[in-house]
Order: C-alpha cells, then structure tokens, then sequence
C-alpha cells in the first residue's frame, strides 16, 4: 500500500502530539534536577533551576524521571494534592527526592483524599525520599497513608530510602482488621504476584518523626502472602531482605508503632515510641510472618492499651529466629514482651532488656510456641503497681527457657500466673534468677535462685533515653556478679556494650561489668 505524503505529515504530527501526553510510552525521560516552587515556579518553566522551577504536583506527578533525576522542593512550599512521579532509578544513580534552600520542610497536604498515600511509589524502585512533611486530615475516617509503596508483578523493588520525613496527621481507620492496618504513616506492600514473584530488597527507613496517625505508624505487608509461614520457594519469592528501620520517633499512634511483616532478617533499631495504642488495643512494635529479624535498643513507653496487648514487644504469629534485645520498656499498659506467636516458632530470643515500671502482664506466654530463651533481663516493680510478673496461658503449649532475670519487686500486690495443670503443657526451665523484694505465691521454681538485694547503683529512677539507665548496672558487692548461667550463642555484650563471652560465668541482669 502506498502511503501519501499527506498521511505521512498527519502521522508524524500525530507522533509529535503523543509525546507530550503524559505517562506515554513516549514521555520523555527526565535525568537533570527539577525544581519545583510552589509560590513562583511556573509550569511553562524548564524546571531545571531555581529561577525556572515548576510550580506544580501535577506537572511532577505527569513527567517520567530516570536515574540520576533529583525533583527539588523549595524549602517553606505548600502544596494541596499528591506526589506520585513516574519512573525508575539505577543501583549506581537512584532518584532523590528532597528540599532545596533554607526553611522549613516542604509541605504536602492530601487534604483528606483517599485510596493512596500523600507520596506513591508504584512498581518503582532506586527512590530516595527526603526532607518532606506529609499530612492527609479529614473529619471522617478513610483509606489513607503517608507514605505507600506498591508493588505488583514485577520482580525484585530495590533501594527504597526513606529519611528525614515528617509524617503527622493522618485520619486513617482504627480498627483491627487488615483494611484498617492498611491505613499507616508508611505503608510498603506488595499486592499481587501470581503472574511474576514480586519482593523488596534493601528498604530503609531512618530519623523519621510519625505522629498523630490513625491507624498504625509503620507497616509493612503482602496483601495475599501474610498468613503463610516463612519458608519453602514461596517465601523466598516474597520475602523483604535488608530492611533497616532506625532512629525514627514514632508517637500518638491509634494502635501500632510498628508492623513488621514478610521479613527475613533485617533490623529495627533505636527507635523511640510513645503515646501507642491510644484508641484500640495493639502492642508497640510487633513482628508477623517473619525470619531472623532483630529488634533492638529500641525504648517504649505509654502503651495505652485499655485491654490485651500493650507491650512494647510482640514476636506475633509465624516469628521464628525473631530477637528482642538491649531495649528499654516503661510505665507501658502491659510489660516487655506478648507472646503471640505459632506453635511452631522456634528460636525466639529476649535478653538484656530493662522493664521499668510497666502495668499487667510484663511476660506473658500467650499462644503456643516451640522454643524461646529469656534471659539477662531485668524487671523493676515499684511499689504501687500490681502487675502479672510472668503469666501463661493455660491451655498453649510452651517450651522456654528463663535463665539470669533479675526480679526486682516492690509491690507486695505483684503477682504472678504460671499455668498449672491444663490442656496446655508448660516444659520451662528456670535457672539462676534472682528474685529480690516481695516473695509472692506462685513465684517460679528456681534450684539456683538468689533472693539477695543485687545491689543496683540507683534503680527505679531511670528516666527518658536509652542513655539515661546507668542505675542498673551493680555494685562491687553485688550477687548477681559471676553466678549467671552459661548461654551459649548470648549475642557477646550486655545491654551496656560491655563483653560477654560463652567461657566465663556472666552476671545476673543486663549488667556485665565487673561493678562500681
């Protein structure tokens, strides 16, 4: 067929026309800086420095970056809406998001939308996201996040950085169920991968402050996936590898801090979290469908769970190898740690943590598991509190071991819970505890117990900050120096960063210095 020179022209046009729609294939891709100025920028601008800034979400959110792209919000701007740009960065030239000039972080306000996050990432990957404050109110509850990344048959989502965010005022929906979970300060999920195996690998989350959200603080998920338990092919298909969560303040939070799902390995660290569970019960910071991860030098307080839960820690249901270490519980609605966990978890560790003056049940083996090791750790009951030292549910199955505790109780209205004969059944080990205080019935059965005054340098004073608990370290005199037990694999320091070997007797409590 012959074609004329006239369809040509109109083709050609045609072509020209298609380019500038945005999200065609066509679009081009953007690799320079852009910047956006919400008050002087103009769309009609190049973009590509201050003087020429865009003014618009929109023109951000119809334009197609590509590695090595950095989109520049001015320092101060406000902008009503959404930002969900287009495209990908590379291992060597990720895309970054962040602030330009002097002033206050940009401001995104979704101004009560839904079904989305105030910033979107979908089936993208080597995004850095810094320096932006993020809001989504509304006076009815509804679908909404901070933050969302997406991802749906695509393979492996790498390098997702997100920093320095201010994430507050989110009006998501309280409740317990998985549409409720959904609605976050940050949320990252995959939501199908039938047709292709989709994961994440290599997220990052760091010196972030999440407030006054509605209905957790971070979330990570699979929308299909998060039931099933981590391992076989599937899991390796679906796990999040190299996620690092640290230094982040979290606080007036409807239930969770923390969610912390499909992961193996991986590390939450020194993160702050207070002012949780405010409207729903919920503990802290939990773990589901997990492997390996670590949590630690982590500080919770103000759990205000009105009923289960509470704690700031949970190794929930499917959290086999999880460790719980070197962290800081207070004045919580519930104590340490909630066992929720599978039958078949194993491998659950929980050391060199201090409880301080925490509420009802500071241990608590709920649901059944395997194996779990508590040791090295220290409980703080001052004198009006009444809680469950350490309670367990009757009719699970639980194999623990509670070695080294220190069990300092003031209260003589502490009480404790130990499971007597039920359909559950309790194979537990105690082995060099010392219980000092207020003796009460029930109190476990210990062949190495000391009930001697450990000689703590200032206990029960400690106050806010991970740096601020030096009144738990021990005398020179004390009896908890050198007449702990031997635990092999003990993670090689106490709470104190002082050493701990697998040759020499350690300390009782979280302290392993030589005393003051």
């Amino acid at each position: 067929m012959i074609i004329s020179r006239l369809q040509l022209l109109i083709r050609r046009h045609f072509l020209l026309l298609l380019c500038l729609i945005p999200g065609t294939l066509s679009a081009k891709v953007i690799e320079s800086s852009i910047y956006v100025d919400s008050e002087f920028g103009n769309d009609k601008n190049d973009g590509t420095s201050e003087n020429t800034a865009w003014r618009s979400l929109e023109k951000v959110n119809n334009s197609t970056f590509g590695p090595g792209a950095k989109i520049l919000l001015k320092a101060g701007g406000m902008w009503i809406g959404f930002l969900q740009p287009k495209g990908s960065g590379s291992a060597e030239k990720p895309i970054i998001v962040d602030q330009y000039g002097e002033g206050e972080k940009p401001l995104i306000d979704g101004n009560g939308m839904e079904g989305k996050g105030v910033l979107s990432l979908y089936n993208q990957e080597y995004w850095e996201i810094n320096n932006l404050e993020l809001v989504n109110n509304a006076e009815t509850p509804g679908d909404r996040r901070g933050v969302e990344i997406k991802a749906a048959n695509y393979g492996t989502v790498n390098h997702i950085y997100l920093k320095n965010l201010h994430i507050h005022h989110i009006k998501g929906m309280i409740g317990n169920g998985h549409k409720e979970k959904r609605t976050a300060g940050i949320y990252i999920t995959t939501t199908a991968d039938k047709i292709k195996p989709t994961r994440y690998n290599d997220i990052l989350i760091e010196n972030n402050h999440i407030h006054h959200i509605q209905n957790q603080g971070i979330a990570t998920s699979h929308e299909t996936a998060v039931f099933d338990y981590p391992e076989g092919e599937q899991w390796e298909n679906r796990k999040m590898t190299h996620l690092l969560i640290r230094n982040n303040i979290i606080h007036h939070i409807s239930k969770n801090a923390m969610i912390i799902r499909m992961t193996e390995g991986g590390l939450i660290e020194r993160n702050l979290c207070y002012e949780t569970a405010t409207d729903i019960t919920g503990n802290t910071i939990f773990s589901r469908t997990v492997r390996g991860t670590v949590f630690q030098y982590n500080e919770g307080f103000l759990n205000r769970s009105p009923d289960a839960d509470g704690s700031l820690y949970d190794p929930d249901i499917n959290s086999p190898g999880t460790v719980w270490q070197y962290s800081y519980s207070h004045d919580n609605a519930h104590g340490l740690v909630w066992f929720c966990t599978h039958k078949r978890d194993d491998g659950i560790v929980v050391r060199y943590n201090l409880s301080q003056n925490d509420k009802g049940s500071l241990v608590y083996f709920n649901y059944a598991f395997s194996g779990a090791s508590v040791y090295n750790n220290v409980f703080y009951i001052g004198e009006n509190l009444a809680p469950v030292i350490i309670r367990e549910k009757s009719n699970n199955d639980h194999t623990y071991e509670f070695y080294n505790n220190i069990i300092y109780n003031k209260s003589k209205n502490a009480t404790y819970g130990l499971a007597k004969a039920g359909k559950g059944l309790q194979t537990r080990t105690y082995s060099n505890n010392l219980f000092y205080g207020f003796h009460l019935a029930g109190e476990p059965d210990d062949p190495s117990k000391i009930t001697k005054d450990p000689l703590f340098i200032n206990p029960g004073v400690a106050s806010l900050g991970l740096n601020n608990l030096d009144g738990y370290k021990l005398k020179k005199q004390s009896p908890a120096i050198q007449t702990g037990k031997l635990i092999p694999g003990n993670g090689g320091r106490d709470f104190y960063g002082n050493k701990v070997d697998e040759k020499n007797k350690p300390n009782i409590g979280l302290y392993n210095g030589k005393g003051l």
